[in-house]
């Protein structure tokens, strides 16, 4: 059998220290003053030193007790920054990450994200966000990874299909979770693939003010009648301070290869045995 090398990452940068919940080592983004309205372009990093082939984002400080929080984030990059300067012309590489009463609970943090993005050396990254809440507040850790030992066998996309966001209302497709441990229904299709995808991402947020202690697990599929797998038993949880928290990755890596054409598919299920109040999902769809 032929020796395939493994890939490492030798380089990373990063917004935080020690942990994705310090208050003291991330970005504070500040919604606008109307809801449902993107607040101020802000600077998350400086212009990268290092090609970078994967991000991973984590979302935090965005709960507050009996009130519904939802959030939409646009992550932000000016690739004419240069090394070590801050962006001042800003494009969308992300359009409406979804996040909701995205906090911090023991053994967990924040609504977390991965994608394997390529983005050049030089690079400044900045994010604005939207609330449920005028004014409010929400908090982004991101760290970036570069420096491949084979960036020959570096699989990355250099784009994202956001999927399902409705901004007028902050929230996503409607997704009505089976109950206790069992999974409901798929959701109504969020539309068809502008382009071809093979890795998968997913944001949810809530329309309820008196949550309940329970975790979720989410799946999403392509294909109308073979309801193809392409990401499985993403893990979220709440608490009832309305404080939630959402992983990346499920039971294994989230990558499907789909055509552009297929129809996308949300479905959830919560150990409740009777669901918290207007689950709904955004699906994000990495291409080349």
């Amino acid at each position: 059998m032929l020796y395939t090398p493994v890939n490492e990452f030798n380089w990373e940068a990063t917004n935080f220290a020690d942990a994705f919940g310090s208050t003291t080592n991330s970005t504070l983004l500040t919604a606008s003053g109307t809801a449902h309205v993107k607040g101020a372009d802000a600077s998350v990093m400086v212009g990268l030193a290092e090609d970078c082939y994967g991000m991973i984002l984590c979302f935090f400080s965005g709960s507050t007790v009996t009130t519904i929080r939802r959030q939409m984030v646009d992550l932000l990059i000016d690739p004419a920054a240069g090394v070590g300067n801050a962006g001042a012309s800003w494009t969308v590489l992300i359009n409406n990450l979804f996040t909701g009463n995205p906090s911090v609970l023991v053994g967990k943090s924040g609504h977390k994200f991965y994608f394997p993005l390529f983005l050049k050396a030089g690079t400044a990254i900045g994010a604005r966000t939207q609330d449920t809440v005028i004014d409010a507040t929400v908090r982004l850790a991101i760290k970036v990874f570069g420096k491949p030992t084979h960036p020959e066998l570096v699989k990355f996309g250099t784009s994202v299909q956001t999927m399902g966001a409705d901004t007028a209302t902050t929230a996503g497709i409607t997704v009505v979770p089976g109950v206790s441990s069992v999974y409901g229904s798929y959701s109504a299709t969020y539309g068809t693939l502008a382009r071809d995808a093979w890795w998968w991402q997913l944001g949810y947020g809530l329309n309820d003010s008196s949550m309940s202690d329970g975790r979720q697990a989410w799946d999403i599929a392509h294909d109308t009648t073979a309801k193809i797998l392409c990401a499985q038993g993403i893990e979220s949880s709440a608490v009832s301070a309305e404080e939630t928290v959402k992983e990346a990755f499920g039971h294994r890596l989230p990558i499907r290869c789909a055509s552009a054409g297929s129809s996308v598919y949300v479905r959830a299920l919560t150990t409740n045995s009777t669901a918290d109040s207007g689950y709904s999902a955004v699906v994000y769809a990495v291409g080349e």
